[in-house]
């Protein structure tokens, strides 16, 4: 069994910091003021240790239950809300609050979050999405005894359990798909690879045209960060750049678009430039969100079973709490034929 990493200490903290324990107390606490200067030492020498505050602490030892986190890359994002949502409620019906913090696909504040849900006494520290990197935050985490889920990506660690989405397989079936149609090139459109979930996209897409017959051209695949704000407007004018910089003939026949609202906005910007969709594009969305069935066309896209995804998280933090071994969960998804390609 791994040991257990020893915890810094307020001396410690003190020492690195150069100040008094009682100095470091007050800074915690807010207990008396202490200059800009000496508070910025405080906190930098907690945070390159590690600290969690004696409250905080003394709970994680007594292993109080009542309290788990949930980090998602935006709560605003309707396809990462309903899987938040429906892991509360699972949470709710045996007592336990979920602390939840959006960290705006930053890594930066992915880190902070995990810091701040690490001392305010969370047992268990739910992961969705991630960002790219952050796997040297999370170390931390487990070595302290905390418990470690990640959801819709893979797990790069043994004792931490994951679900995510089989996006090879489903891509397989979305370009057969798209041949059977008669397309004879396919592209992809969508957000940052910074998320895990993103990359495992693309290599699928990727891995899904050799597979069919097709070559793989970086020509006919446009990533944009845009769509952390805004995914239907960016997701619009993103399309509308592509299509007024770009001939006809240099843009591939059809797109499998990463998220069903990038999709709608690219839909919109295409008809706005002359092109029919389907006819002149065809186009393929992600998530299969209510709205996709009532948008003209009706968009074509991959259902992820979000509610099914939250039910897992839940049931592997139980598990997790209860000592059991970390499990590796894969979704399948399925394609939905409507009308856009």
């Amino acid at each position: 069994m791994k040991k257990i990493k020893k915890r810094a200490t307020v001396k410690d903290v003190a020492e690195r910091a150069g100040v008094t324990i009682g100095t470091v107390s007050h800074v915690i606490n807010g207990t008396a003021p202490i200059s800009k200067q000496t508070v910025g030492r405080v906190r930098q020498a907690i945070e390159e240790l590690d600290y969690v505050p004696n409250s905080a602490a003394r709970n994680i030892r007594k292993k109080e239950k009542n309290l788990v986190g949930m980090l998602i890359p935006k709560i605003t994002n309707s396809f990462y809300s309903l899987i938040a949502s429906t892991f509360i409620d699972e949470a709710d019906r045996e007592d336990i609050t979920v602390s939840l913090v959006g960290y705006e696909y930053s890594l930066e504040k992915e880190r902070r979050g995990l810091y701040n849900l690490m001392q305010n006494n969370v047992d268990t520290i739910v992961i969705a999405g991630g960002s790219a990197g952050d796997e040297e935050y999370i170390r931390p985490l487990l070595d302290r005894g905390l418990h470690v889920v990640l959801a819709d990506r893979r797990s790069t660690f043994s004792n931490v359990s994951s679900v995510e989405f089989d996006n090879q397989r489903v891509l397989s079936q979305a370009v057969g798909y798209l041949k059977d149609k008669g397309y004879a090139t396919i592209g992809f459109l969508g957000e940052s690879l910074v998320l895990a979930n993103l990359y495992e996209r693309l290599y699928g897409y990727r891995e899904a045209l050799g597979q069919h017959g097709y070559t793989y051209g970086d020509q006919y695949v446009f990533i944009s960060d845009a769509f952390y704000q805004d995914h239907v407007e960016n997701g619009y004018l993103f399309t509308r750049e592509i299509l007024s910089t770009h001939r006809r003939e240099e843009l591939p026949d059809a797109f499998i678009i990463t998220s069903d609202l990038i999709a709608i906005g690219a839909m919109k910007a295409m008809r706005e430039a002359g092109y029919r969709v389907p006819g002149d594009f065809g186009v393929m969305g992600f998530d299969d969100l209510e709205i996709s069935s009532y948008v003209q066309p009706a968009l074509t896209t991959i259902k992820q079973d979000r509610v099914l995804l939250g039910k897992e998280l839940w049931r592997l933090v139980k598990a997790g709490r209860q000592g059991e071994a970390a499990e590796h969960v894969r979704l399948e998804q399925e394609l939905i034929i409507r009308d856009s390609c």
